[in-house]
């Protein structure tokens, strides 16, 4: 059985309300999927705003009234509707105020944290959760030919999602050749970990290898891992700051005190 119809159970049923819900979880996970499927089994015509293309909902605005007040029963899904600006969210709520009974919305995001509370508090919260190896394990069974062991060996576990599954399983089915030399370039990269250097790092990017494999090799070290989480909220550049935990002068420069530099 198809996992993702496993846990279709996260999903509201038949005869409940229908007070909009806020479907939520990390990139692949299925959310979409779920929906679709939800659509089909209750027998509801969806009707999709991709907020993620219209974030200010200037092109959408319009349909939106029709649809949240239509007679008959629908699903209305806004797709990537945490990226909706503050002027549209504000919009979106007084929708979600005066909508028809009948209709019910799913708001699908990846971080429900970037929804504004006035929405949050209106809705349902439900949480989808990265799949398991287990789950696209079952997932890969139903594609004739896969070879599952070799897109494990690929995928990290932070990799794990359908969408990078189905990525995987179409490069080895249909483009077996580049599908072979993909795997062999995430081999040679992984077997470089256990030697990284600052001196190498010209080679690195030459080779095309990625910045994040080799950096959360280094973030057993609660130091460097401080120093890179202050990256990423700076948007910083991954390759210098790489070049730097892989610096000698590293560990002086990520322990020196305010006081001790003046």
């Amino acid at each position: 059985m198809d996992p993702l119809s496993e846990r279709q159970s996260i999903l509201p049923q038949r005869g409940m309300d229908h007070t909009p819900i806020i479907l939520t979880g990390p990139p692949g996970c299925g959310k979409s999927h779920w929906i679709q499927k939800y659509a089909e089994q209750i027998n509801k015509q969806l009707f999709v705003c991709p907020c993620r293309k219209d974030r200010t909902l200037r092109d959408g605005r319009q349909k939106l009234h029709i649809w949240a007040r239509r007679t008959e029963p629908a699903i209305l899904w806004l797709e990537g509707a945490d990226d909706l600006t503050p002027e549209a969210q504000a919009f979106l709520r007084r929708i979600l105020e005066t909508h028809a009974s009948d209709v019910l919305f799913i708001l699908e995001c990846r971080d429900a944290g970037r929804l504004q509370e006035p929405i949050r508090s209106r809705c349902k919260i439900k949480k989808i959760p990265p799949p398991s190896w287990s789950d696209l394990e079952t997932y890969l069974s139903s594609f004739h030919g896969v070879i599952a062991s070799d897109i494990k060996a690929y995928l990290e576990p932070n990799e794990y999602s359908y969408r990078r599954a189905i990525q995987c399983t179409m490069l080895q089915l249909h483009y077996p050749e580049t599908w072979k030399s993909t795997l062999a370039h995430r081999r040679q990269e992984r077997s470089e970990l256990s030697t990284l250097s600052a001196d190498h790092l010209i080679s690195y990017i030459q080779r095309g290898y990625h910045p994040d494999t080799l950096i959360h090799s280094l973030l057993s070290d609660e130091r460097i891992l401080k120093d890179y989480g202050s990256c990423m909220e700076r948007a910083g550049s991954l390759w210098a700051f790489l070049g730097s935990a892989l610096t000698p002068a590293f560990d002086m420069v990520a322990t020196t005190t305010p006081k001790e530099e003046e």
